[in-house]
């Protein structure tokens, strides 16, 4: 089974020979083959070396296109500067709610970064030629909005002016559907959306519901529509809003470390893949390439069971991520195999257990 095959099995929910593991060493790939993000950014030839470059390093068993999630407020006009290897918006567009009139419709074949990351996609494809999973990410469209005009002032306006804020998605959802069309186009096999402000520390399930849940559903429904898995990735706590994230169209949930695996499985793994949700910071970063791998088995035993699972970090790994700790997380997931039953046995111990760990 290659790669491709087996996270198709997982978001199935069949039978794949083993645990699929996607480590989102995204911007962490680049600096395998030593390139600057900034340097690949509008240049996807070297994109896609630095990319393939992690990837066989790494032995993952998918490869992100793109880089963040800010591609599509750049593009409506939010300023994106990188700092730390890292794309981040230094300016919103949006300094007056008037000025939502002053938003244009850009054309992914043209404009910002768009057919940058469209180019790498295809690049990919043709030296892949379909034995990894490629999955570009991409900004939902409530986290867009929060980027256009700030999170804090778009999370006053759910209270005061709602009806301009889903004027402001509705902008925003139009131009996810255009930029996913031309992703799709390009080859993508799934496509990520990004919604890190739509956590339970930011809005309740009912905003969830109201500001977040249709419009996802709209641009998953249309890449099914397309034969594309749509991946939902919210971070931080998302433990109330569960459910919703598995009515919106994903096949999959992309889940972050605050989260108990178990407890998700449990709730929604058996309508829905889940994949996570090991901490980028405190093991990926900072911990020790035993930590990783046994923490990647608690993660494995707690959601592995059933199919319909992806060993992964909780969110995106930090560029400075030790080599030695993403191969010990790839490890764990090879360290294992599926059952008739769909159960999941571990084959082998790679790594002894840190001192302590019983």
């Amino acid at each position: 089974m290659n790669s491709l095959e087996r996270i198709v099995a997982a978001i199935k929910l069949e039978k794949p020979d083993r645990v699929p593991v996607t480590t989102l060493s995204i911007v962490r790939s680049l600096r395998v083959a030593g390139f600057p993000t900034e340097e690949c950014l509008y240049n996807p030839e070297k994109m896609v070396e630095g990319k393939l470059a992690g990837a066989e390093r790494f032995e993952d068993d998918a490869v992100v296109a793109g880089t963040d999630l800010f591609v599509e407020a750049e593009c409506l006009g939010s300023k994106v500067k990188v700092y730390e290897h890292t794309p981040v918006v230094v300016d919103y567009f949006i300094k007056d709610k008037s000025d939502i009139k002053k938003l244009k419709m850009p054309n992914p074949k043209n404009d910002g970064r768009m057919p940058y990351v469209c180019k790498e996609i295809e690049l990919l494809k043709k030296k892949l030629d379909n034995t990894k999973i490629i999955v570009p990410v991409t900004g939902g469209p409530f986290t867009t909005a929060s980027q256009l005009y700030g999170p804090e002032q778009l999370l006053i306006a759910t209270f005061e002016d709602p009806e301009w804020v889903h004027k402001l998605l509705r902008i925003c959802t139009d131009v996810s559907l255009a930029y996913w069309e031309e992703l799709i186009k390009a080859g993508s096999h799934a496509i990520v959306a990004l919604e890190p402000f739509s956590s339970n520390t930011i809005l309740s399930p009912e905003q969830y519901a109201e500001f977040t849940a249709p419009y996802l559903k709209e641009i998953f429904e249309f890449s099914w529509s397309k034969g594309v898995v749509g991946v939902n990735h919210t971070c931080a706590d998302t433990s109330l809003i569960w459910d919703q994230m598995a009515s919106v169209g994903a096949l999959a949930l992309q889940l972050d470390h605050p989260i108990s695996m178990k407890e998700c499985k449990e709730k929604v793994g058996k309508k829905i893949c889940i994949s996570g949700n090991v901490h980028p910071i405190d093991y990926m970063l900072y911990g020790t390439p035993e930590a990783v791998y046994w923490k990647c088995r608690d993660v494995i035993e707690e959601a592995g069971n059933g199919s319909g699972f992806i060993l992964g970090s909780g969110c995106d790994l930090n560029p400075r991520t030790p080599e030695v700790n993403i191969l010990a997380m790839v490890q764990a997931a090879k360290d294992t195999v599926y059952n008739d039953d769909l159960s999941v046995s571990f084959i082998r111990e790679s790594y002894p257990r840190p001192a302590g760990n019983a």
